[in-house]
């Protein structure tokens, strides 16, 4: 497929060799690692990661799909990155999907950071379909200017251990957020979601709903805080 002119999928490396200013004032600004160990973990670790950059005004009509494979003949940890940058005015949607061919152990580190700029509009969806063996740490960082419309929906069909954090800012008048989430979960699985979401500024707005189905002896876990400024009235 082709992508309008100017926008970015691909790899980091790259990434920071073609837009080294644009790079170095996003990367790692919004997951800090004084507080989380996992996110500074990732952190040190991670080797590369996936870039979606679309500058303003610019409109992906089509979603953009990433795959995920786990494949190994021994345990094996991955520490992932992603992170989205959507320019003033801007519009895109994201789809990322797990999973794991073989049978043996997976630890999975993933931090994601997002970016929306002023009257942006992002969609990011999240789908795990891994297996009983995969243990997956996921944390989401969203960061959100004025106006700005930030979708966030994570989706677990089959797992072993799912951790998923959520941290919202809604650093703008006008933004409003979504966050969404469902598991169905059998046998000894577990799914563990933790939402934080900031509203800093008046006139703001954020929808959360997340729904589990269980059976067995799986388990699910949800906590949620929404911290609203002083000063953030008509929130």
């Amino acid at each position: 497929a082709h992508l309008p002119e100017g926008v970015y999928a691909g790899g980091l490396k790259v990434f920071t060799e073609q837009f080294p200013e644009v790079a170095a004032r996003y990367y790692g600004k919004a997951a800090r690692t004084d507080k989380n160990g996992i996110v500074a973990l990732n952190t040190m670790l991670a080797q590369d990661g996936f870039v979606l950059y679309v500058p303003k005004g610019v409109k992906v009509e089509r979603p953009v799909q990433l795959v995920n494979i786990f494949r190994s003949d021994v345990d094996t940890m991955a520490n992932r990155r992603i992170l989205v940058i959507m320019e003033p005015h801007s519009e895109a949607r994201l789809l990322v999907c797990d999973h794991s061919i073989d049978d043996v152990k997976f630890l999975s580190t993933q931090v994601i950071e997002v970016f929306a700029s002023e009257g942006a509009f992002f969609d990011y969806y999240d789908l795990e379909e891994s297996s009983e063996s995969t243990t997956r740490f996921s944390s989401v960082f969203v960061e959100q200017a004025a106006s700005s419309n930030v979708l966030i929906n994570g989706i677990t069909l089959n797992n072993g251990l799912t951790r998923n954090n959520y941290y919202i800012n809604l650093n703008g008048e006008g933004a409003e957020a979504i966050l969404a989430g469902m598991a169905i979960a059998d046998k000894e699985q577990q799914v563990d979601t933790y939402s934080h979401i900031t509203h800093a500024v008046p006139h703001c707005t954020s929808n959360e709903l997340i729904k589990y189905v269980l059976n067995d002896r799986a388990i699910g876990a949800f906590s949620g805080r929404i911290l609203v400024k002083e000063g953030a009235d008509k929130t």
